[in-house]
């Protein structure tokens, strides 16, 4: 079957739909780097009527006012399975291209998530951005998703390989010392637990953290990750910092370290700033 033609942006597009399952429009433009609304618009119009990405928009009054949310659509992901590396093989796996065809059912919960995840890596894309001028200590982020780690040959595989544990996003910050050769590493594990999540099942996420820690289980040549947990609300804030202190104090270690902070928090704030709670202090990255 021969798929309608389509440009090196739109392309661009429907990768970036693969890799976080849904973005609005303001999200695309911004990791696009377009200046030009009406140019993405006209794009998204093209690929909607191609079958190539579908879109969640209400024309209640209400919702007008939100931007609509893309996701990939048949021929989209038809797109994607033609795409080849140099050995003739498919760069992106298929078991998780067959996923994508199930978008349309993901519960609003889901969509969220991802919509949150993308903000947080484009406010890594922004600081970048803001930290290019000289610097005493250069401080640069990258991101690595869960479409990306569940590839077998990516560096970070192991992480989908973890029993009980699925970081939505593995945050790496490299920070560059002035008078040191080497920069200073610290990688994030970022979860963001579902309003709809039992707290047995909050429980068991939270002791696989603290197990996954204390066993010294991580596979990256750097140090043992900092955990940074987002909670539905204050009240599952609360509990969540309560359970994890005591598992922590069960295991004789100091320095296992597990953040946390609210979605709400976290939507009208920046992912580095000092919004993540440990004890009775707050961090940043």
């Amino acid at each position: 079957m021969k798929l309608p033609y389509i440009t090196t942006k739109q392309a661009e597009i429907l990768k970036l739909l693969y890799t976080f399952r849904f973005l609005d429009r303001i999200q695309l433009q911004a990791f696009m780097n377009h200046k030009d609304k009406r140019r993405v618009l006209a794009w998204l119009k093209d690929l909607r009527e191609k079958q190539h990405l579908e879109w969640i928009y209400s024309t209640d009054f209400a919702e007008k006012m939100k931007p609509a949310i893309y996701y990939l659509g048949i021929n989209g992901i038809r797109y994607l399975k033609t795409l080849e590396w140099d050995d003739d093989s498919t760069i992106y796996p298929i078991e998780e291209l067959r996923k994508r065809y199930k978008e349309a059912d993901r519960s609003r919960t889901f969509v969220d998530r991802s919509l949150l995840v993308a903000d947080c890596c484009l406010a890594l894309k922004a600081v970048n951005g803001a930290n290019n001028g000289t610097n005493s200590s250069k401080v640069t982020y990258s991101y690595v998703t869960e479409a990306e780690y569940i590839d077998s040959d990516h560096e970070y595989h192991f992480l989908a390989e973890l029993e009980v544990l699925r970081p939505n996003l593995c945050i790496v910050k490299q920070e560059q010392k002035r008078g040191e050769d080497e920069p200073v590493t610290t990688n994030y594990l970022l979860e963001i637990f579902d309003s709809t999540l039992p707290r047995y099942r909050m429980r068991r996420r939270l002791k696989g953290y603290v197990t996954y820690l204390d066993d010294r289980e991580w596979e990256s040549s750097e140090p043992e990750p900092i955990i940074l947990l987002v909670c539905p609300s204050i009240t599952e804030l609360v509990y969540a910092k309560r359970a994890t202190k005591k598992l922590i104090e069960d295991t004789y270690e100091d320095d296992l370290h597990v953040r946390f902070t609210t979605a709400e928090l976290l939507k009208r704030e920046s992912v580095t700033v000092e919004l993540w709670e440990e004890g009775k202090l707050r961090y940043g990255l």
